[in-house]
């Protein structure tokens, strides 16, 4: 008579404090184990946090030749480093991203090897929250460059946020999280501003985790450019002290 299948969710080794709980391995102890240990069968992966499209692949290549398992859904796949203004794609940390009218979505996407988990002196089970204020923040980011118009011949609006409000409820656990919200006007338009605000709700197994309050401009690149070119010459002239500079 068969068995009962095991399921495992497979995790980054960042998140290896979570493997307290049998229900989570990271990569290289399911290798370790598989090596030493008869494996259950039948056997059902899951990608939880931690874990992207090419560890995934390279998993299921390496132990769907050898043993009885089931890769059960598929790692979520990061927007491009650019859209969120990011020069590492190790620090992009959503995925899966799509709009509906001014509303969106996306998946929590946590590289294994993301600075904001490495150096997060807690070291424990669960996702940083300043990870989830990044997450919010990218995917607004994101958002105002898809949800209005830029001008005539001009790249994307670049987002500038200048007010934000968290309010942190649970834990993120390295499982599937999801982030969803709306983009909405919040003032009178101009030609090289936007004003907008946006709630940003974390939710996990059904499970309101975090809700996060954003508000921004969506501004013409070449305009907040010289808005900050502007401002930095006004403070090096107060930190010299030259009279008749500052502005």
């Amino acid at each position: 008579m068969p068995s009962d299948p095991q399921s495992l969710w497979l995790i980054g080794e960042s998140f290896h404090r979570a493997t307290v709980h049998p229900q989570f391995v990271t990569q290289d102890q399911l290798l370790t184990r598989l090596r030493t240990e008869q494996p259950p069968v039948p056997l059902i992966v899951r990608p939880g946090l931690g874990i992207d499209p090419v560890s995934w692949h390279d998993l299921r290549m390496i132990l769907g030749k050898e043993i009885d398992v089931t890769f059960e859904g598929e790692p979520p796949l990061a927007v491009p480093r650019r859209h969120v203004l990011k020069h590492c794609v190790d620090n992009v940390v959503i995925g899966d991203a799509a709009v509906d009218g001014n509303a969106f979505r996306a998946q929590l996407v946590v590289p294994n090897d993301t600075e904001m988990l490495r150096d997060h002196s807690a070291d424990q089970q669960h996702v940083p929250g300043l990870l989830l204020i990044e997450a919010a923040t990218q995917i607004v980011t994101w958002a105002a460059a898809q949800l209005t118009e830029p001008l005539p011949g001009q790249p994307p609006r670049y987002a500038v946020m200048h007010a934000c409000d968290f309010d942190f409820r649970r834990f993120v656990f390295p499982l599937p999280a999801t982030l969803t919200g709306t983009l909405e006007i919040d003032g009178e338009p101009q030609k090289e501003r936007i004003p907008l605000r946006s709630t940003v709700t974390v939710t996990q197994n059904g499970r309101v985790c975090s809700r996060l309050g954003l508000r921004l401009h969506a501004f013409d690149r070449t305009c907040i450019f010289a808005v900050e070119h502007s401002q930095a010459l006004a403070t090096l002239a107060d930190a010299s002290g030259i009279p008749g500079e500052s502005a």
